[in-house]
C-alpha cells in the first residue's frame, strides 16, 4: 500500500517567541494538509541571530521554497 503525500503552497514569516527571540513560522496558503491542521510549525534560529538576519533568511526561503509536502513514515 502506497502512502499518500499531501501538499500545500506555503510561505515563511518572521515572528517572535514568548521571550522575544526571532522565530520563523510556516504558514500554509490552504488548510488541506490534514496532519498540519491542528499544529503550528516554527523554526528557531541560532542564538545571536538578529531580527534583520532572520528577515533576510525568510526572504531567501520564500524565493526558493514554494510549498510543503507531508507524508507518513
Amino acid at each position: 500500500m502506497r502512502l499518500k503525500t499531501e501538499r500545500s503552497g506555503s510561505r515563511f514569516v518572521v515572528t517572535n517567541t514568548d521571550d522575544s527571540r526571532p522565530l520563523i513560522r510556516l504558514e500554509l496558503f490552504h488548510d488541506i494538509v490534514a496532519g498540519l491542521k491542528p499544529i503550528t510549525v516554527g523554526f528557531e534560529v541560532l542564538s545571536g541571530t538578529t531580527l534583520e538576519q532572520t528577515r533576510t533568511l525568510v526572504d531567501t526561503m520564500n524565493e526558493r521554497i514554494i510549498g510543503v509536502a507531508v507524508s507518513p513514515k
